[in-house]
This record gives C-alpha cells, sequence and structure tokens, in this order.
C-alpha cells in the first residue's frame, strides 16, 4: 500500500515534474520518452527474470522488500540530480522496482494470506488497499506540492516507499 501512494506520487505527475521542476522546456517529451522506454524495458526484464529467479533461490520477501526500496532510490535520484543523469537513475531504478514488484507482489499476498479458505475476501482487501491508495495519492500528491513546492513529492514518495520496503521485510511468517 505505501509502495503505491510513493509510486504513484511520482509516475502520475511526471510531465509536471518534467517541465514545472526540472525546467526540461522544449526536451520534456524527449525526458519523458526515456522515461518511460527505461522503464518498459527493465520492468519486462525484471518480469522475465524475477519469477524464475524467486523460485530457484527460494525467495520471495526479499525482492519485493528491494522493489519498494528500489522505488524510494528512484524518488530521490530526482531530487538530488536534476538533470540528464537523475531522470535516467529514476527511469532505471523504478523500472527495476515496478518490474521486481509487478513479478512477485501478488505471490507473495498469495503466501501470507491468514486462512486459505478465505482467500477471494483478502484478496479483496488487498485491492480494496491499492485502489484506496491509488484514490488518495493524487489528493496528498497535490497537497505535497502545494505546500512544499515539487521537491516535496520526492520526500513523501521516499518516505512512504520505504516504509513500504521495511513492512514487506518485516514480514514474520516468510523467511526469505
Amino acid at each position: 500500500m505505501f509502495q503505491g501512494v510513493g509510486n504513484f506520487a511520482i509516475t502520475g505527475y511526471i510531465l509536471y515534474i518534467m517541465t514545472d521542476f526540472l525546467h526540461r522546456g522544449n526536451q520534456t517529451q524527449s525526458s519523458i520518452q526515456l522515461v518511460n522506454m527505461i522503464m518498459l524495458i527493465f520492468g519486462i526484464l525484471m518480469g522475465l527474470v524475477a519469477g524464475p529467479l524467486s523460485n530457484k533461490f527460494k525467495i520471495l520477501k526479499l525482492p519485493v522488500g528491494l522493489s519498494t526500496i528500489l522505488l524510494a532510490i528512484a524518488g530521490l535520484s530526482l531530487f538530488f540530480l536534476r538533470n540528464n543523469t537523475g531522470i535516467i537513475l529514476y527511469a532505471l531504478a523504478a523500472g527495476l522496482g515496478m518490474g521486481l514488484w509487478n513479478a512477485l507482489d501478488n505471490l507473495l499476498n498469495l503466501k501470507v494470506i491468514p486462512d486459505q479458505n478465505r482467500v477471494a475476501f483478502f484478496l479483496g482487501v488487498y485491492n480494496l488497499g491499492n485502489t484506496i491508495t491509488q484514490a488518495i495519492a493524487p489528493v496528498l500528491a497535490a497537497a505535497v506540492i502545494s505546500l512544499f513546492g515539487y521537491s516535496g513529492i520526492f520526500i513523501v514518495s521516499f518516505i512512504f516507499s520505504l516504509i513500504g520496503g521495511i513492512s514487506m521485510l518485516s514480514i514474520k511468517s516468510l523467511k526469505r
């Protein structure tokens, strides 16, 4: 859930970040295309690689926790490096993080369901949590931007993503 708020806050505002925060001007379109291309490539790559590696090495919690930590790093890269390097680091870390998350998160959810006879109920609660965070994220992002400017969104994204990663790593019912 925290990962959803942190990630949407950045990706949902990427156009505004490029124009108003990074002041990319006539490079805005090419910068957004670059971000999307890198995220697509690494997202697909992680989708193809993460599942088989997770099965082979019997690890699940660690890569899912790492995915949200990568998203936290992605947010900070734009905060500290307001240039092409920051944009590329953001796209790389976000692509890797989102690819790992998308490849393994649902399996993690299925592994930690407390009552296997009520899987549909618990997956419904999980889906509700995701839906609520996707609805709250733009409101939270707008409030943060209006109070602290665009730089505040990166710190909030970092905090929420880091909380999500630590939460994933704190799951006691899975060893790795």
